[in-house]
């Protein structure tokens, strides 16, 4: 199927059309899954296509063919992929609203593309004409032709907060598409099935050019299937994965990095379980350098306490990008056999390169891979990555500025090279002139920290009197943080950087409780941080000032006056209908105070509102007292 699809799609025009007409030839194979209403909803290619032919003469009745942009405001579902399809056929151009863009961005982009529609499932707050996905003019879609547009628009990862628009056209597309049938010939476990089946994660937004191209193009081109999750959170992941036996999946480090830290942090609790946990990710990377065939496979077997409780063992093949991913981290996915790679992309570019080797020796040394064929590299003198090729954008809009691509694109990415394979070195933007005059770059700090109880960190350089910059380390962290953890956080921070050569050490340190990601960003944007410093939107706190206040706790690590217990405290009052001053840290809900089933259950939605974490469940013990419930937060937070 992959040559047919790859040989009719080379032999096209290459147009949007063309890819749609190839990617729905085969009808009767499963396209997606996802849970609907305690069920399990099912739809083939098939179902999509007729989706397609319908709602493209629903959106044709109703606007026209303008062959101009019309917004596409919709998180991954199947009813993206139609929307998407739906406009292009009706003869305009879907710009990929970004779901999570501020609002005034948002707008802003809409007017410079004089946008007056927005296709959705849930009313616009933006300004333009909502048109209901579901509420389309019933049609059977048969007797419509269409116009077929060739050109979409998507916005960048938004972390310099700047309007940039990148458009794509078919032929673009087309070729990233065909990159992928040269990654499964250099690489065939990329399309290692489980079961019989293939089916991605639909883990990352189809507005962002990651989840785009490597996702939606590269798996549905091909005739694999999706696996769509009901909500992102943690629970969700882990279980969706193992129920519906995802194979692939492709997400950013954040999700990677989170999944290590919440591993360790349960091993850590008990010192064998640490050791055992270490010394089999030590034995499975060993045998899976000495047996790259077999030793995946083996190594999830080996690994079964982890893997069974983690994504299952149907993963075959990861990729993280979007952002540097933590060196600890790739250890560990490699060693438990889920073979992960890092590759390149941006929104101006497409995926250009992904490292294909196997075996963690190669894996684990964080290489880009090598460009595809659509695509050449090269380093110019400032030490960034210059891209051109077939397969990037063909212009953009910055601040409503046009920028037409005609050569060589500086992708401010500093990078090295060696054996013709690329490795990141960090963002020239964010790089700080050391003591001795050379730039260092921030990432590459980043890549020894773990934090696994921090929300967020970010090294970055801040300004100082005599216009130079410092390193310094943001932690964002919970205010329900306990003392140990705190601790446990400078002492890791501390002892990192002491291992570092002394030119790349942080001179400064500090925590926050507000947040440092921009919601909209797949990593924390550094100048976007500095911003909401300068204009006092991150209020930072020393190490030393907190380290100041953390106090001896007891073994249980409850403290009755901290922010977690108060807070605590507070919701079984509410639940109770009851003063806080009445709820004693050892009071049982039901047989001290008075609670019935149903405001225990009020106490539980409370509980989760709050922390999200919180769920009782028959694997663990029901806690009915503040002290009870404090300490399965800190365990699970």
């Amino acid at each position: 199927m992959v040559e047919i699809k790859g040989g009719a799609l080379e032999s096209s025009d290459k147009s949007f059309r063309a890819i749609f007409d190839v990617t729905f030839e085969a009808r009767d194979i499963l396209f997606a899954e996802r849970m609907a209403v305690h069920r399990t909803e099912q739809l083939t290619y098939g179902q999509i296509y007729d989706a397609v032919l319908k709602a493209s003469e629903g959106l044709y009745k109703l606007i026209g063919s303008s062959h101009g942009y019309v917004g596409l405001e919709m998180e991954s579902c199947p009813e993206w992929i139609v929307a998407f399809w739906a406009i292009l056929r009706s003869g305009n151009k879907p710009y990929l609203v970004n779901c999570r863009y501020p609002k005034k961005l948002s707008a802003g982009i809409l007017k410079t593309l004089n946008i007056h529609y927005v296709v959705g499932l849930k009313p616009t707050e933006l300004d333009a004409q909502y048109i209901d996905y579901a509420s389309l003019p019933q049609t059977d879609g048969e007797g419509f032709e269409g116009d077929f547009e060739d050109e979409i628009a998507l916005s960048t990862s938004a972390t310099t907060l700047k309007e940039t628009v990148c458009f794509y056209r078919g032929r673009e597309v087309s070729e990233q598409i065909l990159s992928a049938r040269a990654i499964l010939e250099e690489c065939p476990k990329m399309a290692n099935h489980y079961k019989g089946h293939l089916k991605q994660l639909a883990f990352l937004p189809f507005y962002h050019i990651f989840g785009l191209v490597a996702v939606y193009f590269w798996f549905s081109f091909f005739g694999c299937s999706f696996v769509f999750l009901p909500d992102y959170s943690g629970d969700s992941i882990l279980n969706t994965c193992r129920k519906f036996q995802v194979t692939h999946i492709f997400a950013v480090p954040l999700l990677w990095n989170t999944m290590v830290k919440q591993v360790f942090k349960e091993a850590e609790k008990n010192p064998k379980t640490l050791k055992q946990l270490n010394s089999g990710l030590e034995l499975c990377t060993k045998i899976q350098n000495l047996f790259p065939g077999i030793g995946a496979g083996v190594s999830k077997w080996l690994m079964r306490s982890v893997t069974d409780r983690l994504l299952g063992r149907s993963i075959q093949y990861c990729i993280s990008g979007g952002s540097s991913i933590n060196l600890d981290t790739l250890y560990f996915f490699n060693a438990i056999g889920y073979s992960m790679r890092t590759g390149f992309g941006m929104s101006e570019v497409g995926i250009s390169s992904v490292d294909l080797r196997n075996g963690p020796s190669n894996l684990n040394q964080n290489s880009l891979g090598r460009p595809f064929s659509s695509v050449e590299y090269r380093i110019n003198e400032r030490g960034t990555l210059e891209i051109r090729g077939s397969s990037i954008s063909h212009r953009k809009l910055v601040n409503g500025k046009e920028i037409i691509t005609s050569d060589w694109l500086d992708t401010g990415d500093i990078v090295d090279c060696s054996n013709g394979y690329y490795f990141y070195r960090g963002r020239m933007s964010d790089a700080v002139i050391g003591e001795n005059g050379e730039n260092i770059n921030p990432d590459m700090i980043e890549e020894h920290l773990l934090l696994r109880d921090a929300l967020h960190y970010c090294v970055l350089g801040m300004p100082t009197a005599d216009g130079s910059e410092r390193l310094t380390l943001i932690v964002q962290i919970s205010e329900y943080l306990s003392a140990a953890m705190l601790q446990g956080l400078i002492d890791e921070a501390y002892a990192v950087n002491k291992a570092l050569p002394s030119v790349t050490r942080v001179q400064d340190f500090f925590f926050t409780y507000d947040p440092i990601a921009v919601t909209t960003a797949v990593k924390v944007g550094r100048m976007a941080l500095r911003r909401a410093i300068a204009n006092d939107g991150v209020k930072l706190v020393p190490f030393a000032e907190l380290a100041a206040k953390v106090r001896q706790v007891s073994s249980d690590d409850f403290d009755p006056n901290d922010a977690l217990s108060q807070k605590v405290r507070s919701l079984f009052a509410k639940a109770l209908h009851e003063d806080a001053d009445k709820v004693g840290d050892d009071a049982h809900f039901m047989n001290d105070l008075g609670g019935s089933s149903i405001e225990y259950f009020t106490l539980m939605t409370l509980l989760y509102d709050e922390f999200g974490t919180f769920t009782a469940n028959e694997r663990e013990t029901y806690c009915y007292t503040v002290r009870e419930v404090c300490r399965y937060i800190r365990r699970h937070m």
